[in-house]
């Protein structure tokens, strides 16, 4: 029998062709299903970023914090005199000009003193020529008491002529004029001691709970915008104005060189809180419920990335893409709270991540995009 061999060699080519025919479809069909799965995958994950709502994050850390009163008033002398003489008379000389220094036991101010002096005079002689008599028994000792206590009566009146510095300070006004009569009831002046002065503040009635005795406080004054002076809380007023709805309190200077004087502005901050390795977090950051606050802590997914091919180039690069997270609802304790920051006693942990300009609600595991990091809060 004879073998047609080219005939065989033309049905295997067709064999070959219609096998590679069914192959190549084949792979096709394969290629397009892991391609479009693929596609399909990418999709989804898209679909999900898009859906994540951009946050704006903030890394807890640990400060030492400080929380200040902002306040303003005016300089006040420690002690502050009105001057005035215990007798009727005429107003013979005003010793200091306003402003002036005095020190203590200075004569600031005297009445004519004719009339006080010549009864001081007399009266000293009679007890001298008393105590002469009584010597020889001229004179018994009721007698001579009797004599001893008209010269103190009259040397006390003549005493009173005087207005005396009871301690170092300045003339702080001069209310009458030299040659005008004057009485008991009547202000000559003011004498103030401003070796120490006075702060004096009014606090609106919801930041007197702030205030205690004892905080410190810097002062500053428009005269010496270069300078800071320091102070303690002296003073508190118990009582809260009815038209202001103000507390008044008293921060002591002191004042050596006699820079601060009565009548000066200043502005103040009272220090009423400070915690060093404090937890605190912007007040953006938490939400009230009832009694109870909590915050969205947000914890990382690792970040994916993309190839993204050079053109015209074989090799390729990869982009990170942005990163994203998973949003925990905690519920926190707040130590102090103020209109910016909050200190917190529990709930959360220094490093962690939690969202800030918190404006809207989250859910639980609901996934956020990271927009941007945030590490200081002043």
């Amino acid at each position: 029998m004879k073998i047609d061999f080219k005939k065989n060699y033309v049905i295997i080519i067709v064999i070959m062709l219609f096998v590679g025919l069914i192959l190549a479809r084949t792979f096709g069909s394969i290629q397009r299903i892991l391609f479009k799965r693929k596609i399909t995958e990418e999709a989804a994950e898209l679909e999900l970023l898009r859906d994540a709502t951009p946050v704006k994050i903030y890394k807890v850390k640990k400060m030492n914090f400080k929380d200040t009163l902002p306040v303003m008033g005016n300089i006040k002398g420690f002690k502050e005199v009105d001057l005035r003489f215990e007798t009727n008379g005429i107003l013979e000389s005003f010793n200091f000009e306003e402003g002036e220094r005095i020190q203590e036991g200075d004569i600031m101010a005297n009445l004519n003193q004719r009339d006080s002096l010549l009864k001081l005079k007399y009266a000293e002689l009679e007890v001298e020529k008393a105590k002469k008599l009584f010597e020889v028994g001229g004179m018994d000792k009721i007698k001579f008491e009797q004599t001893k206590l008209e010269y103190e009566s009259a040397k006390s009146d003549f005493e009173r002529t005087n207005i005396y510095a009871v301690s170092d300070g300045i003339l702080g006004s001069r209310d009458m004029d030299v040659g005008s009569y004057v009485t008991p009831n009547d202000k000559i002046g003011v004498f103030v001691d401003i070796s120490n002065v006075y702060a004096t503040f009014d606090v609106i009635e919801k930041d007197s709970p702030k205030v205690k005795l004892g905080q410190k406080a810097e002062v500053f004054v428009d005269a010496y915008p270069a300078k800071t002076f320091r102070g303690t809380l002296d003073s508190i007023s118990p009582i809260v104005k009815g038209r202001t709805r103000t507390q008044n309190i008293k921060i002591e200077l002191k004042n050596p060189e006699f820079d601060l004087k009565p009548g000066m502005f200043v502005r103040a901050l009272i220090s009423t809180y400070e915690k060093d390795n404090a937890l605190i977090i912007p007040t953006s950051a938490f939400k009230k419920k009832d009694a109870d606050y909590f915050v969205y802590v947000v914890h990382k997914e690792k970040p994916k990335e993309k190839k993204a091919a050079e053109k015209g180039g074989e090799q390729s690069e990869r982009e990170p893409v942005l990163e994203t997270g998973v949003v925990e609802i905690r519920k926190v304790e707040i130590a102090y709270l103020t209109q910016d920051v909050a200190e917190i006693a529990k709930g959360i942990k220094e490093n962690e991540l939690i969202i800030v300009e918190a404006f809207q609600e989250f859910k639980n595991k609901e996934k956020v995009e990271i927009s941007e990091m945030q590490e200081t809060i002043f």
